[in-house]
């Protein structure tokens, strides 16, 4: 599929893909997590919603592997998610059924509403707090709805970003926790799009080469770590991200 896409698209197009790819890897730069909050409506804006999803699905696991595995005590850090995991597998699924089974209008239009919603929590989560008795059933739920816009938008993370900034993990204890959960549901996406006959090992390929622009992006972002307000850059970067997801929603209703 993204072969003939590629095949399909100018040069701008192209282009401007491989920017957007730019701009998320800052943000995962400067924030250490969000690459696909932001590229996923930009990238959808340019081409067909599951390609996005499948350009995305290699940066995804291969960007939060070192960020998960930093600072040792990975496994203690699995134990934690369970909860999360057990309900992200089964809303993977779903997800990526929704994604191959309505037509790229209706599936641009749920991921436009996920994109904006995703947005709208990720600026109230600082603001939510949870007690020990949610922890169990709030997890699984968040995994299980994080899981289905996994599947539909390669945007798994968000959703759980705000379950994990509610039970009140911040800074380093929040990457390492949102990475690792974003390696694993990534790397069961991309297992569930390998068995489409819209998805072959050459789209994996091109997946994985489209990771050298969200590196660069990430390397200008971790110079901007130390520059920019990380929670002025946030809240800037969603509403810009709210307003990308209304232009999916739009273009799903108009194409």
């Amino acid at each position: 599929m993204l072969l003939t896409i590629i095949d399909s698209s100018s040069n701008v197009t192209l282009l401007l893909v491989a920017l957007s790819l730019v701009v998320a890897g800052v943000m995962k730069g400067t924030l250490g997590v969000g690459m696909p909050i932001i590229a996923l409506p930009m990238v959808s804006m340019l081409i067909d919603v599951r390609g996005a999803v499948m350009l995305l699905s290699m940066p995804l696991i291969l960007s939060n592997i070192p960020q998960a595995l930093q600072g040792g005590g990975t496994f203690d850090c699995l134990v934690r998610l369970l909860p999360v995991i057990f309900g992200m597998m089964p809303g993977i699924l779903v997800g990526v059924i929704v994604l191959f089974k309505y037509d790229p209008a209706t599936t641009q239009t749920i991921a436009g509403v996920a994109v904006m919603t995703v947005a709208t929590l990720t600026l109230m989560a600082p603001k939510l707090t949870m007690s020990d008795r949610l922890l169990l059933p709030a997890g699984m739920v968040a995994g299980f709805l994080g899981g289905i816009l996994g599947g539909v938008a390669a945007m798994s993370g968000p959703l759980v970003y705000t379950f994990l900034l509610a039970k009140g993990l911040r800074g380093k204890d929040f990457i390492k926790e949102a990475s690792l959960f974003l390696v694993l549901s990534s790397a069961l996406l991309a297992f569930f799009l390998s068995t489409s006959s819209a998805f072959d090992w050459r789209d994996t390929a091109i997946s994985m080469a489209a990771l050298a622009p969200v590196a660069c992006g990430m390397m200008f972002g971790q110079q901007l770590r130390e520059r920019i307000p990380a929670e002025t850059f946030q809240k800037i970067v969603l509403i810009i991200v709210m307003a990308s997801g209304a232009g999916l929603v739009v273009k799903g209703h108009f194409t």
